[in-house]
């Protein structure tokens, strides 16, 4: 017992929430004490996880609405010597509202909308390392069509400094070629450099502005799609992970056939820095595994898709006193005192944790320090025309029935990962899970 009360302490100087911290973890004591086996303890946190995941996608609201038709979900701790690692995937239900015929399996891709810019804020630090791009480089000087960003850099936008407007509404446009043009109105309506506003915009232009220089790199046409693909997919097997995929095998997106439901993004081509990828729970827990790893790597050896400094940046708080201070670099979520409620990211998890959550109603969380990952990929858009029954596109009620499902979860993965590391400790024992659980499936 004493091992596993030094390892509490070693969680709780990682920023922890102590409190909440021993609220969970008095059941793993009473387990030890009743010398219940690991296999028993493992697969009663386990059976937690499923509860709570069942309970979320049959859930209704005050309407008789489904919060969600269907779901994907993994909580990950991935290993990097020979403890063994634990992946437990979830999912189940339905593809779309529209119809319960096409069913959501492990490769079903999901539409995750704003976790794009996670994506696309590891690319620009990847391009930075490599000093392919300076960050403090002027916007306009490398790319001419946003003459309106005055002096904002790289930089500027990743922090989401000022406010930035176009003239026109790019959703309205009639093709790709008149959204673009609308686009490249882009002004600042405001330059302050010392708080953040929450945009799409940083993210498109930094996006549409990467194309542009590895285009005139390679002197051809480069997408970001192919730029995602080289320096992160490519690296660590995200071989489900794109903007407009060709398979009808896809969810979260509202329904649509096989496009991205993020208006502008969808008016842009679909391929852009704020919102469009489409990608499955595996292929997240792949990405989490690739940006842990610089935590164990000689850098002169290996490459790794991120630095240690930038995986440090992705869970930084940017301006603690702002009013939307729980978001950090391009949107992301971090941790903060404002708790899960706001952030996606719960105090159970370190300092340096950091999640991501589209408008589409997915979310993925990332703890760099204690090796958690966890994502839930949902199928959350309803259409109605009795707009009282909506909030954001879905059913109302929905984001605290998420933060209930998530908090549930995490609290379960913590205990995961404590039980993991207490019975690591006996040279013996290699724990090591990977299941996936499908509620289509007859029992």
């Amino acid at each position: 017992m004493e091992n596993l009360e030094n390892l509490l302490k070693s969680l709780a100087k990682t920023g922890t929430n102590s409190q909440e911290l021993k609220k969970i973890s008095n059941s793993l004591k009473e387990d030890i004490k009743k010398n219940k086996s690991i296999d028993d303890i493992l697969n009663e946190i386990i059976q937690n996880i499923n509860e709570a995941t069942k309970q979320f996608l049959y859930a209704k609201n005050e309407y008789g609405i489904k919060y969600i038709t269907g779901i994907s979900s993994s909580i990950y701790i991935p290993s990097f010597d020979d403890s063994g690692e634990i992946k437990l995937s979830l999912c189940g239900g339905d593809r779309s509202r529209i119809d319960d015929e096409n069913k959501i399996n492990i490769d079903t891709m999901f539409d995750v909308a704003s976790i794009t810019k996670l994506f696309t804020l590891v690319l620009t630090f990847k391009l930075a390392e490599l000093n392919i791009i300076n960050l403090n480089d002027k916007i306009v000087d490398i790319n001419p069509d946003f003459k309106g960003l005055e002096d904002f850099t790289f930089n500027d936008l990743i922090k989401l400094h000022g406010q930035i407007y176009t003239n026109d509404n790019i959703a309205n446009a009639k093709n790709e070629q008149e959204a673009y043009e609308m686009l490249k109105t882009a002004w600042l309506k405001d330059n302050n450099k010392n708080t953040n506003k929450y945009t799409d915009f940083g993210a498109i232009i930094i996006g549409k502005t990467l194309e542009k220089i590895m285009s005139e790199r390679e002197n051809r046409n480069v997408t970001l799609q192919e730029l995602m693909d080289k320096y992160i997919f490519s690296k660590i097997n995200m071989k489900k992970t794109m903007f407009n995929p060709i398979t009808y095998n896809i969810s979260g997106n509202g329904g649509y056939t096989t496009h991205v439901h993020d208006p502008k993004s969808y008016k842009l081509g679909g391929i852009v820095g704020s919102a469009g990828l489409f990608t499955t729970s595996d292929d997240l827990c792949k990405f989490a595994k690739g940006m842990f790893k610089i935590n164990y790597i000689n850098l002169n050896k290996l490459e790794s898709i991120i630095s240690r400094s930038n995986l440090i940046r992705l869970g930084q708080i940017t301006y603690p006193n702002s009013d939307i201070s729980y978001k950090g670099n391009l949107g992301v979520f971090v941790k903060n005192s404002q708790g899960l409620g706001l952030t996606y990211t719960s105090n159970l998890l370190s300092n340096n944790s950091f999640s991501h959550q589209g408008w589409v109603g997915s979310v993925a969380s990332f703890d760099p320090n204690n090796l958690i990952h966890f994502n839930g990929l949902v199928n959350a858009i309803y259409e109605t025309d009795d707009k009282s029954k909506l909030k954001n596109d879905k059913p109302i009620g929905y984001k605290d029935r998420w933060i209930k499902y998530q908090k549930e979860v995490i609290n379960n993965a913590m205990l995961l990962m404590i039980a993991k590391k207490y019975f690591n400790m006996y040279k013996d024992v290699k724990i090591e899970i990977n299941e996936t659980i499908n509620y289509n499936k007859k029992s």
